[in-house]
């Protein structure tokens, strides 16, 4: 008997064997439970080039992409999945809101979600989520968006001040920065330590005292607590190295959940914004379970611990102060 030859199929200039597709389809998803997202695309982009209507690569490539911070790409192949892929529309779509919301595409969010909400589609168990997701999302349009401009004229007495609504507070710390704040000390001193103005006031002040090199000392009061700080010696907000520990401790706790991910990492920065500089007086382990524990009860309803530092996260979280009117 003849040995029958399998046919050899031509993409362009490339042979591809028989059985090809299948093996960089396992080595793909190889390197994705390897966490190694680089290889993933670099195999998945092989694979797109001899197969492009595989199923399985866009979302591949949309997870891919994500976890290497490429979230234009991401986005593409994101859209893509929920296309091709009923069975995870719901993963797909919570990955594509995180993207956009890593691009700031903030009315694309608001949009989507409010859509799947009037259309009644998103499952029981998703709901809170989403509903959490487009309240977030909704804090970070606020905080971005910036519509007018406030010239400043003449120096601005700290009475003045304290008689402009929040907005025009922000507008005309922005100028100050704009127009070099070393001679605005006096007003951004009295700001800073004046415990009745919003905590995110405030910190903007301090932070242009600690870019200006302002080094007399401080006494900075926030949520009950204090701390007496110089202000030149201060890091950024969310620059010090127990932020950035929180955030590394969740991002391996929650990898595989892009969307609690992204809430979570916005909590944390929320809180070393509107905190600033104070931190949460608790080591960086026990901060980032607290987070955790705050994201089941967001996103599932359990139970939240009762201790000071639960107690804290919540306060500062909900506190309005963040994005300004």
């Amino acid at each position: 008997m003849k040995y029958k030859r399998k046919r050899l199929h031509k993409r362009g200039n490339m042979i591809v064997f028989p059985g090809t597709v299948e093996r960089l389809l396992d080595q793909a998803e190889d390197a994705m439970q390897a966490e190694e997202f680089e290889e993933a695309v670099r195999v998945t982009e092989q694979l797109l080039e001899i197969a492009p209507d595989s199923p399985e690569i866009p979302g591949i490539l949309a997870v891919a992409f994500y976890e290497t911070k490429d979230f234009e790409k991401a986005k593409t192949y994101a859209a893509q999945w929920l296309q091709s892929d009923m069975s995870e529309y719901f993963e797909a779509m919570e990955l594509y809101l995180a993207i956009c919301m890593q691009l700031q595409d903030y009315e694309e969010v608001e949009d989507t979600i409010g859509a799947l909400l009037d259309e009644g589609i998103i499952p029981t168990e998703l709901k809170q989520k989403f509903l959490y997701l487009r309240e977030l999302n909704g804090r970070l349009l606020s905080r971005f968006t910036d519509d007018v401009s406030v010239k400043l004229k003449q120096a601005i007495s700290f009475e003045s001040f304290l008689q402009l609504d929040g907005y025009h507070q922000q507008q005309m710390l922005a100028q100050l920065e704009n127009n070099g704040a070393q001679d605005s000390h006096s007003l951004l001193t009295e700001i800073a330590v004046f415990d009745e103005l919003p905590p995110v006031i405030r910190t903007v002040a301090l932070v242009l005292l600690r870019n200006s090199g302002y080094e007399k000392p401080l006494v900075i009061r926030k949520f009950g607590r204090g701390l007496s700080v110089i202000p030149s010696d201060l890091p950024l907000p969310g620059e010090d190295a127990v932020s950035k520990e929180i955030i590394a401790r969740l991002r391996d706790a929650l990898d595989k959940d892009p969307s609690r991910l992204s809430l979570v990492e916005e909590a944390v920065r929320k809180f070393a914004l509107i905190s600033y500089p104070l931190d949460w007086g608790a080591p960086a382990a026990a901060v980032a379970s607290a987070y955790e524990n705050y994201s089941s009860f967001l996103f599932e309803g359990a139970p939240l611990p009762q201790t000071a530092l639960h107690k804290l996260i919540v306060e500062v979280d909900q506190d309005p102060g963040e994005a300004v009117e």
